[in-house]
């Protein structure tokens, strides 16, 4: 093949190109979606023609672990959105909790640390819904 051909068919391989693919060391690392093949994966091989066996595989498998990877955040998200509002739930059960106990205390310092729970328990409700807010948690 003419030189001129070569070089509007391929690239430099930069060493930044070389790097080992991240997803098999590290496969649920932060940023994948921003990922991108260097050139040299996506050239049809010369010659061949435009079916590939090996590249369409090659997409396939790619395709399909993004998909495995899309399915893990969606359920990841789900747990979430219900373990915010477990932790709502768990604070308003102690807030009611404590002042049950207030209620049915006898010495006015028992009452009086009672009631302070109360308030404590109650602070942690309105700022877990106020953070939770606009998060789609599930109550």
């Amino acid at each position: 093949m003419d030189k001129a051909i070569l070089g509007s068919l391929y690239c430099p391989i930069l060493p930044t190109e070389l790097s080992i693919d991240k997803e098999v060391t590290e496969e649920n690392r932060f940023g994948q979606g921003s990922d991108k093949l260097a050139w040299f994966w996506r050239v049809n091989n010369a010659g061949r023609g435009q079916e590939d066996a090996w590249m369409d595989e090659f997409y396939r498998v790619n395709w399909l672990k993004a998909k495995a990877r899309w399915s893990r955040w969606q359920e990841e998200l789900s747990l979430v959105r219900h373990e915010m509002g477990w932790t709502i739930k768990w604070f308003k059960y102690y807030e009611k909790e404590w002042n049950r106990r207030g209620d049915q205390a006898i010495r006015p310092g028992h009452q009086a640390y009672a009631y302070q729970q109360v308030l404590m328990w109650g602070r942690f409700v309105d700022d877990a819904e106020k953070t939770f807010n606009g998060c789609g948690f599930i109550p």
